[in-house]
């Protein structure tokens, strides 16, 4: 990774009432715009860090399905998008 190429994205997202849900921040290499690219990234390393046997060991498996589904949601709609991506769920109060 060159210094040069790196970039630091911050997140986080609130419910409704604006508690916070989730933050956190990603850093790495990004050659494109708002790095959408380094969002990718993080996003498919987060993916993979998940176990559904969590899940199932503390008997939420129902909350793994919901997680999924919403996750499927949100994908289909930024692929139909060319700009800020659809009014999932999930995206709202993400800043």
């Amino acid at each position: 990774m060159h210094l040069n190429d790196t970039k630091k994205f911050s997140f986080k997202m609130e419910d409704s009432n604006g508690e916070l849900v989730v933050k956190g921040e990603i850093e790495g290499e990004s050659k494109i715009p708002s790095s959408d690219d380094l969002k990718c990234k993080g996003i498919i390393a987060l993916l993979n860090s998940i176990d559904r046997q969590n899940f199932n060991e503390s008997g939420n498996d129902h909350l793994f399905e919901h997680y999924m589904k919403e996750i499927e949601e949100t994908i289909s709609e930024v692929k139909k998008y060319n700009k800020l991506q659809g009014k999932s769920n999930c995206r709202e109060g993400l800043l």
